[in-house]
C-alpha cells in the first residue's frame, strides 16, 4: 500500500510539521533547504541547534534540556512526563536571595544572538524552561536592573542589548504596540525592518560589509559598532555627522535628534554610583512600569 503517491504525500505531511517546529530552517532558500542531507537535517534539528537558531516560538516548542522522556513502543513516538503548558511569569513569580523576583534565578540572556532574534526577544519576551517548567519571560524591552539578579546579567544587559535596541526603538515612524497580543510575527519582521533602514542612515559604514557578514553579527556586536568612539573611529563623515557632541554620558549614543521616550518603552536604568535620573528619565521609567504591570493583567 505504500506506493510513490503515498511516499510524496506523507512526505508534503512530514514537511509541513517540521515547518512548524523548525520554521528557522525554512528561512533559506526552497533550493538550499531541498539541498540539505539526511544529516544536515538531524543536526539542525537537534536542542542546542535550535536553542541556538530557532525563533521564540521554534524554542517554546523543545522539550527541557535533558528531560527524561519515555519510549512508546506502541506507536514509536518520545513523549514528555510533564505537559507542555508554558506559564506565564508575574512580577513577583520567584522567590530567592531573599526577595521576589519577575525572572527565575536559572535565567540567561543567550549566548551570540542575532540581531533579529534579539529584536524578537525585545518585543515579545521569550520562553524560558525552569526546572521542568517552560515559563514565558516579559518582553526584555520592559527589563529593567533591578529585574536581574546578578551582576553579570546587569552589565550584559546595559552592554548588549539596551544600545542597539534602543536605538533600533528611536526609528522615525516605528511605535510598538502598548498590548503584547498586537506584537505579533509580522510586526517583529516589518518593524525590523524599518528600524534596519534607521541604522542604515545612522551607520552606513557597517553595512558596507556583505549582507551575509551584516547579517552574522551578534548584538554585543552591533552594541560595540553603534557605539560613539567606533562611529568616530569607522564611521563615514555623514554618520559622523550624525553624532552628538561629545560628552562622558554620551560616547555610547549616537545619531543626534533621537527620542526614544516618544517611541516605544525606555527603561535606563542606573548603577548606584550614577547620577540620580532626571525628570524626563523619571517619567519615561514611569511609563515603562505602567507597561509592565499592564502586561500582566488580565
Amino acid at each position: 500500500d505504500i506506493d510513490e503517491a503515498f511516499v510524496l504525500s506523507s512526505f508534503e505531511i512530514a514537511t509541513e510539521y517540521l515547518k512548524s517546529c523548525f520554521s528557522f530552517i525554512f528561512k533559506a532558500s526552497e533550493e538550499k533547504v531541498d539541498a540539505y542531507t539526511i544529516g544536515t537535517w538531524s543536526s539542525k534539528i537537534s536542542y542546542n541547534s535550535v536553542k541556538k537558531h530557532g525563533t521564540a516560538e521554534d524554542i517554546a516548542r523543545l522539550p527541557p534540556p535533558n528531560f527524561p522522556t519515555l519510549w512508546n513502543k506502541s506507536c514509536g513516538r518520545k513523549f514528555l512526563l510533564e505537559d507542555e503548558i508554558v506559564h506565564d511569569a508575574g512580577p513577583g513569580q520567584f522567590i530567592y536571595q531573599d526577595r521576589a523576583w519577575c525572572i527565575p534565578e536559572s535565567f540567561q540572556f543567550p549566548e551570540k544572538i542575532n540581531r533579529l532574534e534579539g529584536w524578537r526577544r525585545w518585543l515579545q519576551g521569550a520562553i524560558h524552561v525552569d526546572g521542568t517548567k517552560k515559563w514565558r519571560i516579559k518582553p526584555y524591552r520592559t527589563l529593567r536592573g533591578i529585574d536581574l539578579p546578578s551582576g553579570e546579567l546587569k552589565t550584559e544587559f546595559k552592554i548588549s542589548w539596551k544600545p542597539i535596541f534602543t536605538k533600533m526603538m528611536e526609528a522615525p515612524g516605528l511605535e510598538i504596540p502598548t498590548e503584547l497580543k498586537d506584537i505579533d510575527e509580522a510586526f517583529v519582521l516589518s518593524s525590523f525592518e524599518i528600524a534596519t533602514e534607521y541604522l542604515k542612515s545612522c551607520f552606513s559604514f557597517i553595512f558596507k560589509a556583505s549582507e551575509e557578514k551584516v547579517d552574522a553579527y551578534t548584538i554585543g556586536t552591533w552594541s560595540s559598532k553603534i557605539s560613539y568612539n567606533s562611529v568616530k573611529k569607522h564611521g563615514t563623515a555623514e554618520d559622523i555627522a550624525k553624532l552628538p557632541p561629545p560628552t562622558a554620558r554620551n560616547k555610547n549614543k549616537s545619531c543626534e535628534g533621537s527620542n526614544p521616550g516618544k517611541r516605544g518603552r525606555d527603561v535606563t536604568w542606573h548603577h548606584a554610583d550614577e547620577a540620580p535620573a532626571n525628570p524626563e528619565k523619571q517619567r519615561r521609567t514611569q511609563e515603562a512600569t505602567k507597561a509592565d504591570i499592564a502586561w500582566h493583567l488580565p
